[in-house]
């Protein structure tokens, strides 16, 4: 049995999205393709414009066998953490081959294997980012990395599955750079424009019916949770460092929006993303102790599946895989940062993410 397996976002799911897996399939003619995919939090800290289950259900009536949830402890995280669960979750899945995007066909178990040779000489430069002066110290060693995002995301799949020692191979799909673009067509959904074109009609008709969120609809809840806590309160937040509950304090007042105000905060040391995650962090109120329980207890929660995805879930159960696909007692504590997360979107949307929602079935009787 082929077992194939790759991490995806699906923020939104778009024709980029249907193209990458027909071509997994005509190259490789898994008989199981899994999908591990964010929650309702992505990686550059920001919502999901549409939740969980629309994205799962969109995923799986466009060709993935099965959808599985990273959890937020990993989805919301910079790409080394990211891609560490993701693998981790595909190795418990009994994958063969991971598959991901790349702009140039490079060698990743190579790429991996040198990098983390040089891990003991890195040291960090603090008058630019994390992610730019270690691909900076990359470059300067010879390894062949660029600042595109899909290659340094594969880098880190590589070095997970190198480290931990796991049987999973690795096979990549050349992406041109002017494929379709998830932000470009969120872009468009802001301005809201016509982007028809660009998604399937399950994407473009879940967009019709459901509301989309974005961090202008938690600004103000942001904003409560900053005035409300002291400096010392919001130091115990996951990732809050260096002094950065004072820099939040201060640009908060004279701030008329978000993006204003991360803006604000912005500063030579910190990228973007790696802001826009502090903030998603001080808004749930994240400390470490919940990231390290997921980390150490993590769980695998089916999302959706068709019949090939129910087929291979019994397979698993009959190793003794186990499964979360629905919410009751036993599962709250598993759970617990996975519910607070959610339950913020609701604020905003209204729709249950997790009580008496079970996965999108296709074709399941």
């Amino acid at each position: 049995m082929r077992v194939y397996g790759f991490i995806a976002e699906f923020n939104p799911f778009h024709n980029g999205h249907k193209l990458f897996i027909d071509k997994i399939k005509q190259k490789y003619h898994p008989d199981v393709l899994i999908a591990v995919m964010s929650g309702n939090f992505v990686q550059r800290g920001d919502f999901a414009v549409l939740d969980k289950w629309q994205r799962a259900k969109i995923a799986i009536e466009n060709g993935v066998d099965l959808v599985i949830e990273l959890p937020f402890a990993y989805a919301v995280q910079p790409a080394q953490y990211f891609a560490s669960g993701a693998i981790k979750l595909l190795n418990a899945l009994s994958v063969d081959k991971i598959v991901f995007g790349s702009e140039s066909d490079l060698d990743f178990q190579a790429l991996a294997n040198k990098s983390l040779q040089l891990d003991g000489k890195f040291q960090q430069d603090y008058s630019q980012s994390s992610a730019t002066n270690l691909t900076d110290f990359y470059r300067y060693n010879g390894l062949v990395v660029t600042h595109d995002p899909n290659q340094l995301l594969g880098l880190n799949y590589a070095r997970s599955i190198v480290e931990n020692h796991y049987d999973i191979g690795i096979e990549t799909i050349i992406r041109k750079r002017d494929d379709y673009s998830a932000t470009s067509i969120r872009q468009l959904f802001s301005e809201q424009k016509d982007f028809s074109d660009l998604v399937p009609s399950e994407t473009w008709s879940a967009f019709q019916k459901e509301r989309s969120v974005s961090w202008d609809d938690f600004f103000n809840y942001l904003k409560f949770q900053i005035l409300s806590h002291s400096e010392t309160e919001l130091r115990q937040d996951y990732q809050m460092v260096e002094g950065l509950e004072y820099k939040l304090k201060k640009e908060l007042d004279s701030s008329q929006n978000f993006t204003e105000f991360i803006e604000r905060v912005k500063s030579k040391r910190y990228t973007m993303a790696r802001l826009r995650r502090l903030m998603i962090y001080t808004l749930l109120n994240v400390k470490e102790s919940e990231i390290k329980n997921v980390y150490q207890n993590p769980y695998l929660r089916v999302l959706g599946f068709d019949q090939v995805g129910q087929k291979y879930l019994n397979f698993l159960k009959q190793n003794d895989q186990t499964f979360i696909t629905r919410v009751g007692k036993k599962e709250k504590t598993a759970l617990e940062l996975e519910l607070r997360a959610d339950s913020i979107r609701q604020l905003v949307d209204f729709s249950e993410q997790n009580f008496g929602r079970i996965p999108y079935m296709k074709g399941v009787r």
